[in-house]
């Protein structure tokens, strides 16, 4: 992990061992006409036992940087994507697909951040980012060449998350347009639900019954608890 981190601390109070997983609150993508979903990867999963019991804990790491991701697959359906990277190589082959990912800085009000990464295909990759015009504040721009998405859609682009395993994984992404510069708004807030996801795996999105972490608002710590009833308790702190 880098020294700027998130930590998410989840305690089970259930009388059995479950499954918990993170994922973050979808991107908007502004300006997308495509009707293709956003689709969102699990970005940790865990299991544990009785907190009162065991006294064990998940502790999920995220890095607060963000990161513009890219993923090439030829064989691999939207639901069997797995974007793991190396920390330490801009691009992997993982499961019959290609991923890249730079980090990058969001807009600001003044437009003077390094905003925008251009996106190659042969071989892919992602350029070192650089200020670019007409990205929306608060995010950031992938500028997509010329490709063919059909018959069905071989490239996926959007926003990664670095977890605490050294592991970049696609977090929040679409099907870009051909030859455009894709606008990508994360959110640094994230969820926990009950449930066995694989890291890295494309997960259903849905806030119903999940703990909320909004990392937006100075937190860095959360910790949460599920309760026997079957909710969540999220309590934000340093």
């Amino acid at each position: 992990m880098t020294s700027s981190s998130y930590q998410i601390i989840v305690r089970n109070l259930s009388q059995t061992t479950q499954y918990f997983y993170v994922f973050q609150k979808q991107a908007a993508f502004p300006l997308r006409p495509s009707p293709d979903p956003i689709l969102s990867g699990s970005l940790g999963c865990q299991s544990v036992g009785n907190y009162a019991t065991t006294g064990a804990q998940i502790n999920f790491g995220l890095d607060s940087q963000v990161y513009a991701g890219a993923l090439s697959t030829k064989q691999a359906s939207a639901s069997q994507v797995i974007a793991l990277l190396s920390l330490n190589a801009a691009t992997l082959s993982v499961v019959g697909s290609t991923s890249a990912f730079r980090a990058v800085t969001l807009t600001t009000a003044d437009g003077s951040s390094d905003n925008c990464t251009t996106l190659t295909l042969d071989p892919l990759g992602l350029s070192a980012p650089a200020n670019q015009a007409g990205i929306a504040i608060g995010g950031f721009g992938i500028n997509v060449p010329s490709y063919t998405p059909l018959p069905h859609p071989e490239l996926y682009c959007g926003v990664v998350a670095l977890n605490n395993n050294q592991a970049i994984i696609l977090s929040s992404f679409v099907a870009p347009i051909p030859s455009t510069v894709m606008n990508c708004i994360p959110k640094q807030i994230f969820f926990v639900k009950m449930g066995y996801q694989p890291v890295g795996s494309t997960v259903a999105y849905d806030e119903s019954n999940a703990a909320c972490c909004d990392f937006t608002i100075g937190y860095a710590t959360y910790t949460v608890t599920y309760i026997a009833n079957g909710t969540f308790s999220a309590t934000g702190g340093p």
